[in-house]
């Protein structure tokens, strides 16, 4: 059970100096964004090839 408490402590702590640190979370999200992208535009060229 200590070491639970422990493990979440560490990771809430890891998440926070995550959140302290706005440059990788804009990287992250751009890359996120990015990716998005990316699967949509595979999607849509799924699709057409499907079509014909």
């Amino acid at each position: 059970m200590e070491k639970v408490q422990h493990m979440t402590r560490s990771a809430i702590r890891r998440a926070s100096t995550i959140e302290v640190n706005p440059q990788a979370k804009q990287n992250l999200q751009k890359l996120f964004v990015n990716f998005c992208l990316i699967l949509i535009c595979l999607l849509l060229i799924y699709i057409i090839v499907l079509l014909l």
